[in-house]
């Protein structure tokens, strides 16, 4: 075990004193993975080990490689960016208010959080066992518990930055729209096929069998959620199921290609895009975050949270090296404040990156 890492033989014990079950870890430099590592178990009770391919639900982190996918249809012509959406779709169309009636919902303002939709309270929760498996369209048009009202905008679109995951909603419907296949299957095909990503999949859980080696989520007790895994009907905003080391493949080649490689499904000027500030928010990548440190160098942050589980992801375009921290639990707490947050500062801190800053 390389010396920087020395602080993982405290890392069961922290695991025991965070109640959390199992996690996985993938740290890279200069565009390499030097080191990948599962912990613990995929269950609690349960003797099955997490390993460096063990999935996890990527929850949020989600919304990154669903911005690649799209980004990669606008690359070949079949989306415009600054487009109006309404363009593109058939079987729903975002009704115009007052706060589009001159600005209208454009893809780019989808992918940065910015299209004027604000996410009522409590809503897109998970899907439960009564509950049957709505259609998008559904979802869009305010038929569901997911959104209790058709998707509108409530304010000019490009004029306030709220997450969104209705915004990530109509993303999905685009792109099952464009390409003419279920979104599972473009993502697939847009990204994850090419990239090598083998064992990362959008898992529709009620078309597709369990993968092996799935982690069953936990709370912050320890304790194995209803159903050990949570649902989530919107698969482009939380509905990735990855590994560390495969998510940590995917940003050492998108910084790659941000730095002039050709070697991932976006060329760099669209890699570029991806990650620079857009509209009101200077943070506000394409499907990421893109804060600057006290120096000004930009540094890459994307982070899931849902039932169950939490992960981050922490990057430095200009070395290309960053870390992934998934676990199998949700700690009631930020992930600043959580064992991810710990380990991030631990391994940022011993690895030296000269811009990393502690959270």
């Amino acid at each position: 075990m390389p010396k920087r890492l020395e602080m993982f033989i405290d890392l069961e014990r922290e695991m025991k004193l965070e109640h959390v079950p199992g996690m996985g870890i993938a740290v890279f430099e200069h565009g390499q993975i030097i080191w990948r590592q599962g912990f613990g178990v995929l269950e609690e009770g349960k003797a099955r080990p997490v390993k460096a391919d063990t999935l996890f639900h990527a929850c949020s982190i989600s919304k990154m490689l669903t911005a690649a996918g799209a980004l990669r249809l606008v690359q070949e012509g079949r989306l415009g960016l600054e487009d109006d959406v309404n363009g593109y779709l058939r079987s729903w169309k975002l009704q115009d208010n007052e706060y589009t009636a001159e600005t209208k919902v454009t893809l780019l303002h989808l992918l940065s959080h910015q299209a004027g939709f604000i996410d009522p309270e409590g809503s897109f929760d998970v899907l439960s066992n009564q509950d049957p498996l709505p259609a998008m369209t559904d979802i869009l048009s305010g038929r569901t518990r997911f959104l209790e009202e058709p998707l509108q905008a409530s304010c000019t679109p490009g004029s306030k930055f709220s997450y969104s995951d209705a915004g990530y909603c109509l993303v999905e419907r685009l792109i099952e729209e464009v390409t003419g296949l279920p979104f599972s299957a473009a993502m697939k095909r847009l990204v994850l096929q090419p990239l090598g990503l083998q064992r990362s999949l959008y898992w529709n859980m009620y078309s597709v069998k369990q993968p092996r080696g799935t982690s069953a989520g936990h709370d912050s007790h320890g304790r194995t959620v209803k159903g050990k895994r949570a649902y989530y009907p919107y698969l482009a905003a939380a509905g990735l199921w990855t590994t560390p080391a495969e998510l940590a493949e995917f940003v050492i080649r998108l910084l790659a290609a941000r730095e002039g490689g050709h070697h991932f499904i976006l060329s760099p000027e669209f890699a570029r895009l991806m990650l620079s500030g857009h509209g009101c928010s200077e943070e506000a990548g394409l499907g990421v975050f893109v804060p600057r440190d006290a120096e000004g160098q930009v540094y890459l942050v994307s982070q899931g949270w849902g039932v169950g589980f939490q992960c981050k992801i922490y990057a430095f375009p200009a070395e290309g090296s960053g870390v992934v921290v998934m676990m199998n639990s949700d700690p009631g707490k930020p992930q600043n404040e959580s064992l991810v947050g710990k380990i991030i500062n631990e391994i940022g801190s011993r690895s030296g990156w000269p811009s990393f800053q502690p959270m």
